[in-house]
């Protein structure tokens, strides 16, 4: 079991060994161009793999061991996504931020009241390259470029570049000064090259902590090497 520990957040993932992810049973939350790689890559690489991809809008997969669901992503995410729940890997692939979206209506439901509150302007010029989004969240990347949709995130140095990577996205905002918030940031795991995964163990973990931190504003990311996603949540 690997242990990834950051100053604010220790995150379990107990299907990691020697950094390799181990699973068999995918989510895969969007089927349109990216959700659609992530099918290829998977059923290519893992053939035996037991696929599940959920999507608002009906699609044709020819695969006929992929059981396709039409439902939008986060609602059935909630539903479905119970203890012992059999998927050992969520892929997300639609255009809004799962980890925040599955978040919130859970901690509504625990009967926490929550608004998105808008990232202050000086967080974004310090974060790499950062971008507001339709809905409130802010995307951030340390490239100024398209990056390949193959690529297969190596430790030390760009794939397109060849340049030394700069420190991995998840460690940066986690260590970002986000004032009196709580950042909650949950690891985008490589599954396969331009194929990112997050362990359900996380979701729940990062729930517990959510819930117990006394009403301070919430950080929300999801964040591989590269790349990331952050809400900003007050709660009431």
């Amino acid at each position: 079991m690997e242990c990834t520990i950051t100053n604010n957040l220790t995150i379990l993932s107990n299907a990691m060994t020697n950094n390799k992810v181990r699973a068999y049973r995918f989510w895969i939350m969007g089927a349109g161009h990216f959700g659609q790689l992530a099918i290829s890559r998977i059923t290519r690489r893992f053939p035996q793999a037991v696929i599940t991809v959920v999507d608002r809008c009906p699609v044709r997969i020819p695969d006929q061991s992929i059981t396709f669901v039409r439902a939008d992503a986060i609602p059935w995410l909630v539903q479905m996504l119970v203890t012992d729940a059999p998927v050992d890997m969520l892929v997300p692939a639609v255009p809004e931020h799962v980890v925040a979206g599955w978040l919130s209506v859970h901690l509504e439901n625990r009967g926490l009241r929550l608004k998105s509150l808008p990232i202050p302007e000086a967080w974004l010029l310090s974060l790499p390259h950062a971008m507001r989004g339709k809905h409130g969240q802010v995307f951030v990347s340390h490239a100024d470029f398209l990056c390949p949709d193959n690529c297969p995130e190596p430790k030390d140095r760009c794939t397109h570049t060849g340049k030394p990577r700069p420190v991995d996205m998840f460690r940066l905002l986690d260590d970002f000064e986000w004032g009196e918030a709580l950042p909650i940031v949950l690891r985008s795991h490589q599954i396969l090259p331009g194929v990112g995964g997050i362990y359900p163990a996380d979701l729940w973990h990062a729930l517990d902590l959510a819930h117990n931190i006394d009403k301070r504003p919430l950080i929300v990311a999801t964040a591989c090497r590269c790349h990331g996603v952050v809400n900003y949540l007050g709660l009431q």
